[in-house]
């Protein structure tokens, strides 16, 4: 799949779709405690209304340390069954041995990183191992990561647009900086267990409910994780926005009424997007073929800007402390999808038909009901870099 997204055509495979002791769960301090690099930010103006637009670069770099990450399980072994039955068997990503099954999960004493890798975790490691692993925008002018510096303001925001492959080499770049231990790309089983533990009654790390809530008279959004309610009320009631656009867009030509859309390319940005009190968002994205014509948020102009330059509507890793999960781990919902070393034959997409990796939790993209931790998104192609996943990092003593 193309990582700069050609309208439809991409964007509807992502329909469903930021040395001390190792702590205990739920123990220590939830501040990152990464060593830092300096600092090298350059400033240029900017006249984009969005509050997203960044006013310059950064090259921050931080290298995770073991204070970053949580004990899941500290000894023995324990069999988790999953929420959903989904799961192919999957290969011990250290062992070798196969210990996830269509049920259950075999899980061995593992840690998990409290928080996704960010953008400035990402940077210390191609200060390390080079240009090549930049996020693949990285070698088109004025996108994301552009250069190897990325948004100014974003250094704690998750990474994305880095493959399952690109993922696996920070890992084992990560057991060079952090000596006794070996990391990688954690498996479907150990993610939700991190993120649901026994509480089989969840459908999320706090709950069997989204918990979000909006009221369209006053903007307030209530919800404790990122998904695509956040940006939609950033975009009703904050962005000073008043039009999309759709530059010479030849398909998008009428409202999701049926009424005309487009004047010179153009969309009233409220007879497009909006949330309903529970947070549900209409207009976000239309893709069949019963609605291919009607003007969506997905497909215009400044959603492209969003993702290609900015790197999506993120937010800070750690930022809803009310939806961490039971054992530290923040972001379990929300923000990124995050990557699995569990692999499935996806089922629609660019990738239908093939093996792909398994991804979890939803994202900025994602509606409230994709970012259930107890469900997978469609699965990408390991070779991939896509606008809404990223990656945390899973280790264990050796």
């Amino acid at each position: 799949m193309s990582t700069l997204l050609d309208r439809r055509t991409l964007l509807g495979a992502f329909t469903g779709l930021g040395i001390g002791t190792m702590l205990g769960c739920g123990g220590g301090s939830d501040a990152a405690s990464s060593s830092s690099d300096t600092t090298s930010t350059a400033t240029a103006a900017s006249s984009d209304p969005w509050i997203w637009a960044s006013t310059g670069t950064s090259t921050t770099a931080t290298v995770p340390t073991l204070a970053d990450f949580v004990q899941v399980i500290a000894s023995g072994t324990l069999n988790y069954a999953f929420h959903n039955s989904i799961v192919s068997a999957t290969a011990d990503p250290i062992t070798g041995v196969v210990s996830d099954t269509s049920s259950n999960a075999t899980l061995a004493p593992y840690f998990m990183g409290r928080f996704l890798v960010t953008n400035a975790n990402w940077k210390a490691f191609c200060n390390a191992l080079g240009s090549s692993y930049y996020p693949s925008t990285a070698k088109v002018a004025g996108q994301y990561w552009n250069g190897g510096s990325y948004p100014a303001g974003k250094e704690n925001h998750p990474v994305f647009f880095v493959s399952y492959e690109a993922a696996a080499d920070y890992c084992a770049w990560l057991a060079t900086q952090i000596a006794g231990y070996e990391f990688y790309v954690p498996t479907e089983g150990e993610w939700e267990y991190a993120a649901l533990g026994g509480n089989t009654g969840y459908s999320y790390p706090w709950g069997s409910a989204t918990g979000v809530s909006y009221n369209a008279t006053t903007g307030a959004l209530s919800t404790s994780f990122n998904c695509n309610a956040l940006c939609t009320q950033y975009l009703l009631n904050s962005s000073g926005l008043t039009t999309l656009t759709y530059a010479n867009d030849s398909i998008v030509t009428a409202l999701a009424g049926g009424t005309l859309a487009l004047s010179n390319d153009s969309a009233v940005l409220n007879s497009v997007v909006s949330m309903s009190s529970s947070g549900a968002v209409t207009g976000w994205q239309y893709d069949s073929d019963a609605n291919k014509t009607w003007a969506d948020f997905a497909n215009s102009d400044q959603f492209r800007e969003l993702v290609n330059a900015y790197g999506g509507y993120s937010t800070a890793v750690g930022s809803f402390d009310g939806g961490k999960s039971w054992c530290g781990c923040h972001d379990m919902a929300g923000n990124a999808f995050e990557w699995t070393s569990t692999l499935n034959t996806a089922t629609n997409g660019a990738e239908a038909g093939t093996q792909v990796n398994c991804v979890k939790g939803g994202s900025w993209y994602a509606t409230a009901s994709s970012g259930k931790s107890s469900s997978r998104g469609e699965g990408r192609s390991a070779n991939g870099a896509y606008h809404s996943v990223g990656v945390r990092v899973a280790a264990r003593a050796k």
